[in-house]
């Protein structure tokens, strides 16, 4: 199909469409010009996003081409998930990119409008974008989520053990522990589908963050984990980018990873429905307030409240079956009881929270919400558990 995506440029482009084996080669020459960071890091894109860039991806690095020559591109990663027992299909778009000669003529907005129809048609219920920009906000994206940071010093984590004894031991983890890693995430209620072969992907020592697993073992047994980032951050600060297991251990082991690492501090980020984590540091200054990462839209609410509806039962009770997402996601009812949101992007906020605070450069992404909860029914459900990307970042 060609499209012109203005009228007042002259040339057509031919897309939005997926890339062509004899076109990946072409495509990653355009993103790698793109996302110079991949290089200085040591790495390129293909080897930093292996979920995102493979052979069994194309027709998720969706393009515009002019002559034959791809000038932008858009990444599409479909996962699966779950939360607390529900399993859910979630977009994952990055690697947003158009070549600076074909910026300004609406390439990438076309790119992420063809995204979204397509999660649709695939079934999936929300996107999340790894980043927060102008064209994500248009495109009904929001900051959603509630999360919190915590800079842990060696100091502040004997404070905290102080109160939690836990003799654990950590052990860098290597291939043949994979098992080890797959069983404890298993075990998170909320989580992405996973393989063991994923695992091994994803810490593989040429992707993006180049993560050091460890596994923090109790009486001999592996019971948590922590994968830190190894490319990112200052000289003496990291950031542990995915954790399963006992939280206690995990706070447990924090002196020992920053020995081990010789670091000063080690950046978490909590989501807000981990209670025994936020437990264990809360005798920690007030955290800082933060968001997931990126912005996320909503792409079958009804859907998704469907698929969403045996945890919500086990909260409410069977009137959770009532619930309804009605008017392309304009008012959520439950019996007699009806919130009217502005748009999707208010539906969006109430599902899954606003964050506190955000940096001061975002703060135009975000807006009063424009219902209250005037049912304390709605409180009891809402807002649902914050996906983290973990490894799974692209």
């Amino acid at each position: 199909m060609l499209i012109k995506a203005d009228q007042a440029f002259e040339m057509s482009y031919e897309g939005p469409r997926g890339t062509r084996k004899e076109e990946f080669r072409k495509v990653m020459e355009l993103v790698d010009s793109i996302f110079v960071s991949a290089r200085e890091k040591g790495t390129s894109m293909e080897k930093g996003f292996p979920l995102l860039f493979n052979q069994r991806n194309l027709e998720n690095m969706r393009i515009f081409l002019l002559n034959g020559r791809p000038v932008s591109h858009i990444g599409l990663s479909v996962v699966e998930a779950f939360l607390y027992g529900c399993r859910l299909k979630i977009g994952m778009v990055g690697a947003v990119g158009t070549d600076p000669a074909h910026r300004g003529k609406g390439l990438a907005g076309n790119l992420l409008s063809d995204c979204m129809r397509k999660l649709l048609v695939e079934g999936a219920d929300f996107v999340m974008v790894s980043g927060i920009r102008s064209l994500y906000d248009r495109a009904g994206c929001v900051m959603a989520g509630k999360v919190y940071s915590y800079d842990l010093t060696n100091e502040k984590a004997q404070e905290v053990l102080k109160r939690l004894a836990v003799p654990c031991r950590i052990q860098e983890c290597d291939e043949s522990q994979l098992d080890s890693l797959t069983s404890i995430y298993e075990t998170e209620p909320i989580r992405y589908l996973r393989t063991r072969e994923d695992f091994a992907i994803l810490l593989d020592e040429t992707t993006y963050a180049r993560p050091r697993a460890f596994l923090i073992e109790l009486g001999g047994k592996a019971i948590a984990y922590v994968c830190i980032e190894t490319r990112w951050g200052e000289d003496d600060a990291r950031w542990i980018v995915e954790f399963a297991g006992s939280r206690i251990a995990i706070v447990a082991a924090i002196p020992q990873l920053l020995e081990r690492l010789g670091l000063k501090v080690l950046r978490l980020t909590v989501p807000h429905h981990d209670l025994e984590l936020l437990g264990a540091l809360s005798s920690l200054e007030r955290p800082k307030s933060s968001h997931f990462g990126g912005t996320m839209r909503l792409i079958n609410p009804q859907g998704f409240l469907e698929k969403l509806k045996p945890c919500l039962v086990s909260r409410i009770g069977e009137r959770a079956n009532r619930l309804a997402i009605t008017g392309g996601g304009a008012m959520i009812s439950l019996d007699d009881v009806k919130l009217e949101f502005e748009d999707e992007k208010d539906l969006t906020w109430f599902l899954f929270g606003q964050p506190e605070i955000v940096e001061e450069r975002f703060t135009h992404f975000i807006r009063p919400l424009t219902f209250k909860y005037e049912a304390k029914m709605f409180a009891d459900v809402f807002p649902l558990p914050t996906f983290l990307y973990g490894l799974n970042y692209i």
